[in-house]
């Protein structure tokens, strides 16, 4: 006797709160584009929920809009209108409208892409002044638009910004307006005692510190566990130079969390053996020894003896 295969059960059959965490899971990209919600009841219901929206990445700015292009390709209307080309601040104030609106207020993190500014931070406190965490990675933001935005988030925990906005007024003010910021994240070619000054005398409640894949000092990173002391994790991660000394690993012994492998210690780089240059790619070859060979194709062949 043939077994019969099980009954096939509709996606409306699963608790909306299963489908919920389904979706929040789904991606961005699949979410904007469409083709979540188109395809059934159940799914457009639960992809429209303002807890899938809690935590946005718009980082991954090239994989979301051809996500958005390949679905309007199948309809005409819209592929008649993305012919074309929308400049990228105003794409981005686009997607951040839909992105609000599904939110309704419950957005607690949201990432934006390299291109992003403070005019598009302040559009987003106005109107989701609940957010806990926003990393805003552009490297040319005015103090004044960013202080504004700050004055709207007073729930904010924590940010993630580039080395320019790491100045002591911009800092005392955030410190001044949300009592719970507890966290954060530096993108930084050079990290040196003069900056961690300002860190700790602006921000003395951190308690997670991310400044990775920065050129660090010894006495920075000293600065930061000496003057931080509520600071539980320290991520400094892929710098490259090597100033991991006893000293601040006893220093870093009360800590938590010490992320601190670099490209030393991960043999990303090492020593040139002709130079003694520091910070060579094993991968690539020394500068002088492509200066020595541009040379020795200059001098021209070698005459027989």
């Amino acid at each position: 006797m043939a077994s019969s295969s099980p009954p096939v059960r509709p996606w409306a059959d699963l608790q909306h709160d299963l489908l919920v965490m389904i979706m929040s899971r789904v991606g961005l990209p699949d979410l904007l584009s469409g083709g979540a919600t188109r395809a059934c009841s159940a799914w457009r219901a639960s992809a429209r929920d303002p807890l899938v929206w809690r935590r946005v990445d718009l980082r991954d700015w090239a994989v979301l809009t051809s996500a958005r292009r390949r679905f309007a390709a199948g309809d005409g209307e819209a592929a008649a209108a993305g012919r074309g080309r929308v400049p990228l601040q105003a794409a981005l104030c686009s997607v951040l409208e839909i992105v609000v609106r599904r939110a309704a207020g419950r957005m607690e993190a949201l990432l934006l892409p390299e291109f992003a500014d403070e005019e598009h931070l302040l559009f987003l406190a106005q109107r989701n002044p609940n957010l806990h965490y926003f990393s805003l990675p552009a490297t040319c933001i005015t103090y004044d638009q960013f202080r504004k935005a700050i004055d709207k988030l007073q729930f904010l925990k924590g940010m993630a910004v580039d080395e320019g906005l790491i100045n002591h007024d911009v800092l005392s003010h955030v410190h001044q307006c949300c009592p719970d910021f507890l966290e954060l994240k530096v993108f930084a070619l050079y990290v040196d005692e003069e900056m961690a000054s300002i860190i700790c005398n602006s921000l003395p409640r951190l308690k997670k510190l991310e400044i990775p894949n920065s050129d660090m000092s010894c006495a920075a990173i000293i600065k930061f566990l000496d003057c931080l002391e509520e600071l539980e994790y320290l991520d400094i991660s892929g710098y490259e130079t090597s100033a991991i000394s006893s000293a601040v690993l006893q220093k870093a012994s009360r800590l938590n969390i010490f992320i601190w492998n670099s490209k030393f210690e991960l043999g990303e780089f090492t020593d040139c053996s002709n130079c003694g240059e520091h910070c060579i790619n094993p991968q690539e070859p020394c500068k002088c020894v492509m200066e020595h060979r541009v040379m020795d194709w200059l001098a021209g062949p070698s005459q027989p003896s």
